[in-house]
């Protein structure tokens, strides 16, 4: 088990994947007024992330918790 800093959304994968959704709601030409209508929209704009995103998130983990240690918890850039 890894000691995970509290507030570093950065080293955390699913906080990249809402940062995807969020910016995919901003964009859709609608805006929900209805909590279902709120909730199809987020399971679409999930459902349309590609694969290779979320593989690029899991691929990057090790340089993104490396340059966590090499900036002493500082700013990563990520």
């Amino acid at each position: 088990m890894l000691p995970w800093p509290a507030r570093r959304p950065d080293l955390s994968a699913i906080e990249h994947v809402w940062d995807i959704i969020g910016r995919k709601l901003q964009r859709h030409p609608q805006p929900a007024l209805t909590v279902s209508v709120l909730t199809d929209q987020v399971q679409q704009a999930w459902n349309s992330i590609p694969q290779n995103d979320i593989q690029h998130l899991y691929d990057t983990m090790h340089a993104r918790l490396h340059a966590f240690i090499q900036n002493s918890g500082g700013y990563t850039g990520y």
